[in-house]
């Protein structure tokens, strides 16, 4: 009899274990052919404001993060991996085809914050499956070839979204070309739940199980000790903080030793300049569409084109950025990016300033876009290159985990400030921020490798 608690074994790597990525296709496509249409279904044709741009972009991040962790939990304990990509799958396309029928921008945000809610559930999955699927010496390879289809999936998807509303909104009108897309990007990503579920593997891993309502009962119970701790804590502490105040006084001392401690560490610099990033590029981000249609005079048909640009440049840089983290340092390669994303805000602001000819704006924003693309390549590979080195070994998971919250944290800072800061003071102050907020962020991954290289850690 096998023993149910013996460590999995991965699968031998083969091109048919690894037939499961192509069904993100469909779903990347379906993705990719809407990514640029909420700010412009919201202020378009829903009436709504460039600060309800800025909720909806929050709320899909405020919905995620603890749906992030309740499907993660799920998919460790009940139903087989493949279950969870199809729900996520679906989690994405019915609440997308459903933001078709939107009356107003209540019902749209609902909608949003489902798909945030229900499309992560398939993400702490894929890379677990790839985990459970390809042994550890081909796992570099392994996610290389899934990113990589995914980013074409999406390149394909934004050449879907323009080529659809280029010729339908003359056709159909805004409104009905804008509706329209939804339901075709629903539409695959529910096509793409039924082929995940019949292409992906069921790797023989044996879960640890527990009755539900027990799992339920137990969480419950330590939600309520918690805070009925926290809360006694609170009722008391400052009457002891006063009668206790003469043993207390070297507390701020060690505080500060501690809090110095901490701030000398590379991976705590490290979460910081995450927040700073994504904060800063949210920030700038939300409202873009709005500013190409508003004050660019761009067409519908410009800003998905922008994007286009935006995604090809990604793509094809991915594969450069891997190898320029490999020779140098993934810090290096991330400040570099970052600055170069610094300078891209820069540009919008002079672009939102000086009023140019159209045709003139849409070429220096194509070439800004292109570069923008480079600059995520650059940050996507090799932060994940950064923050493998810098995390402790054995503590990986938890390093992971906190990486994702201050990624989410600034996410959701970012995209709640931004439409409020557009409609209090201007697109070009908000782009300010932006390349600002990106400055902070070089210097604060400089002060990471300073730190790594004085420890002598050699990745720096």
């Amino acid at each position: 009899m096998s023993n149910p608690q013996a460590p999995v074994t991965a699968a031998p790597s083969s091109p048919s274990s690894h037939r499961w990525f192509y069904s993100f296709v469909p779903h990347k496509i379906g993705a990719g052919s809407s990514v640029s249409l909420p700010p412009l279904f919201i202020t378009e044709v829903l009436g709504g404001s460039v600060a309800a741009v800025g909720v909806a972009t929050s709320l899909t991040s405020v919905a995620a993060v603890p749906a992030a962790i309740l499907w993660g939990w799920l998919s460790d304990r009940f139903g087989s991996r493949r279950l969870y990509l199809a729900l996520g799958f679906l989690g994405f396309g019915v609440p997308t085809l459903l933001m078709a029928f939107s009356q107003n921008v209540a019902n749209f945000l609902l909608l949003t914050a489902l798909v945030g809610a229900l499309s992560i559930a398939n993400t702490p999955v894929s890379s677990t499956l790839i985990m459970d699927t390809t042994p550890r010496d081909r796992w570099h390879d392994a996610f290389g070839r899934f990113n990589a289809v995914g980013g074409w999936g999406l390149v394909g998807g934004r050449l879907l979204g323009l080529a659809w509303i280029a010729y339908l909104t003359t056709a159909w009108g805004n409104d009905g070309a804008q509706r329209s897309l939804w339901l075709i990007s629903g539409g695959l990503s529910i096509l793409a739940a039924g082929i995940v579920y019949l292409l992906t593997p069921r790797p023989g891993r044996v879960k640890p199980r527990r009755p539900l309502r027990l799992l339920i009962f137990l969480s419950l119970g330590r939600a309520a000790a918690a805070t009925t701790t926290g809360l006694r804590l609170a009722a008391g502490g400052m009457g002891r903080l006063f009668r206790e105040r003469p043993q207390l006084q070297a507390v701020p001392g060690q505080v500060r030793q501690r809090s110095a401690a901490l701030a000398a560490e590379p991976l705590i610099i490290y979460y910081f300049a995450t927040g700073a990033l994504f904060t800063a590029s949210v920030l700038a981000y939300t409202p873009f569409a709005v500013w190409q249609r508003q004050q660019l005079g761009s067409s519908t048909s410009s800003v998905f084109l922008m994007g286009l640009v935006n995604s090809l440049a990604a793509a094809l840089a991915y594969r450069w950025a891997g190898a320029a983290a490999n020779r140098t340092s993934g810090v290096l390669v991330q400040t570099a990016a970052v600055t170069l994303r610094a300078l891209v805000f820069a540009g919008f602001a002079v672009l939102s300033v000086v009023e140019l000819h159209t045709i003139v704006a849409n070429s220096l924003l194509a070439v800004l876009q292109f570069v923008s693309g480079i600059s995520w390549a650059g940050i996507a590979v090799a932060g994940s290159t950064t923050l493998a080195h810098l995390s402790p070994r054995g503590s990986q998971g938890a390093a992971i985990g906190t990486y994702n919250a201050f990624l989410s944290l600034g996410t959701i800072a970012g995209a709640f400030a931004s439409g409020y800061l557009v409609q209090g003071t201007s697109f070009a102050v908000v782009f300010a921020a932006g390349a600002l907020g990106m400055a902070l962020t070089a210097l604060l991954l400089l002060r990471v490798r300073r730190t790594a290289t004085r420890r002598n850690l050699g990745y720096a």
